[in-house]
């Protein structure tokens, strides 16, 4: 028989305790909400840093596309032509500038010579326009390409070379200020030719419409340029008859 004094220890002594199977089956459950919550939040985390890392890029890439198209119209320029009787050394060097709604050509000083010993000035043919790519691209527009031609000759219009500039172009719209326009009037012109008044437009107003890769949105980007001359300029050769 157990004595008192046994079982005196006996009622003393706590009981183990332990995890019910429903205790833990909800301790696991709730580990398991926590632990997909964190990584839904993870995700969407790193989703929105790409989605803003792209967008950045974007913006930095349609602003360097107006930087260049601005400074280069800027620096366009119109050459006189010399009289019938005046026959200049080398080729004929003709000057044309020709604007359309989404495309573009003129000549300029904004050329860069990569190479000390080439024959190649400032000076050169360039020419903006928009076309449908031949490699595939993420975005459903199409793509500005540029045009140009480190020697400008008796053919404007042709001659360089081309590549692009940007991808997923929705518009690319020119405008064409005409100062001669009365006050009141709609002085933004559609097209321009300097053949007409031989003079360069006052301003130009360029539209940039960039694509973005999610979804149906869209960047815009607008800037004006004004040429520095507008008139033709005259030979360095002094001509003499």
């Amino acid at each position: 028989m157990r004595t008192r004094a046994q079982l005196k220890s006996q009622r003393s002594r706590p009981k183990q305790a332990g995890f019910t199977l429903l205790e833990v089956i909800l301790a696991v459950g709730l580990l398991s909400v926590v632990s997909v919550s964190l990584f839904v939040t993870m995700s969407r985390s790193f989703r929105v840093k790409d989605n803003m890392s792209v967008l950045s890029e974007r913006y930095h890439e349609g602003r360097q596309v107006m930087r260049r198209i601005t400074r280069e119209i800027r620096m366009a320029f119109l050459k006189a032509q010399p009289p019938e009787e005046v026959q200049e050394e080398g080729p004929a060097m003709i000057t044309r500038f020709l604007g359309e709604e989404d495309e573009i050509y003129f000549a300029n000083t904004a050329h860069v010579r990569l190479r000390a010993e080439g024959r190649e000035s400032d000076q050169a043919e360039v020419a903006y326009f928009l076309k449908r790519p031949s490699y595939k691209t993420p975005y459903r527009g199409s793509t500005l390409f540029r045009r140009e031609s480190r020697r400008v000759d008796d053919r404007p219009d042709r001659g360089g070379s081309t590549w692009p500039v940007v991808d997923g172009v929705k518009s690319f719209k020119l405008e064409y200020w005409d100062d001669a326009k009365e006050i009141g009037d709609d002085a933004w012109q559609r097209s321009w030719d300097s053949d007409d008044n031989q003079l360069l437009p006052a301003r130009v107003r360029v539209t940039l419409e960039l694509e973005r890769v999610e979804g149906n949105l869209s960047i815009r980007f607008v800037g004006q340029a004004a040429p520095k001359i507008r008139r033709p300029v005259q030979s360095i050769v002094e001509y003499k008859r």
